[in-house]
């Protein structure tokens, strides 16, 4: 998670990046419309860049237009399914990835507390962030353990072997899923995270005012938008 989160670009408060996980969360399944879809998942690729992660934003914008022209070529099922869900879920994943590269975990848990937000809430969003990436983790090394197998995992051999390749995937995957949600659950509370009582942070976070001006700027840009799907703009 550290190692995430060395990059060039502006740090701002991690209080910002989650508001607007939130946000993408609410709109993006709420809004119908390619218009606004499209707006949403540019808010989030000018944040990302604002973040400093720019190999990510074009990996996921090239994803997005790719998915997006599809979209407009396939049949009318395929295109609502791409439009209404795949580049929606797309989005969102962005807003996340954004959050959880360019913050480091004490950090939100230090802004958490600086807003008393009680610690039932903060607990599960703390092993959250670091459960994603040690998840990809454990799925690098279950590839590279059917590698050594002999087995063929590139795209041409799933279709050659589905189930074969789901299988040998899903049941170490889902084992791990649950040896690492354990791990992380008790690192939480062994570092005293689930005490109820009054806690020291070595990380200070301050809500500067290039916070203030990028909360504001977002939130204007987001409330614009629902005011357009509201006017029908």
């Amino acid at each position: 998670m550290n190692k995430s989160c060395k990059h060039n670009g502006i740090r701002y408060d991690p209080r910002i990046k989650l508001l607007q996980v939130l946000i993408i969360g609410i709109l993006a399944f709420t809004l119908t419309g390619k218009k606004y879809e499209v707006l949403l998942f540019l808010s989030v690729f000018v944040y990302g860049m604002i973040s400093g992660i720019y190999k990510i934003c074009f990996k996921f914008l090239v994803l997005y237009v790719v998915l997006f022209m599809v979209a407009e070529i396939s049949p009318l099922f395929i295109s609502t399914t791409i439009h209404y869900f795949i580049l929606r879920f797309v989005t969102l994943t962005f807003a996340a990835v954004n959050m959880s590269r360019t913050s480091d975990v004490s950090e939100v848990l230090a802004s958490l507390q600086n807003m008393k937000i009680p610690y039932y809430l903060n607990i599960p969003l703390a092993v959250i962030l670091r459960f994603f990436p040690t998840l990809k983790h454990d799925f690098i090394c279950i590839r590279q353990g059917i590698k050594t197998r002999g087995i063929d995992i590139s795209f041409l051999g799933f279709l050659k072997h589905p189930f074969k390749i789901y299988e040998m995937m899903l049941i170490p995957m889902l084992m791990r899923m649950l040896c690492t949600a354990s791990e992380l659950s008790a690192s939480v509370e062994t570092r005293g995270l689930g005490v109820s009582c009054k806690k020291t942070s070595y990380t200070e976070v301050k809500f500067r005012m290039l916070d203030m001006l990028l909360l504001v700027i977002m939130m204007v840009f987001y409330i614009t938008i629902i005011i357009m799907k509201i006017k029908n703009i």
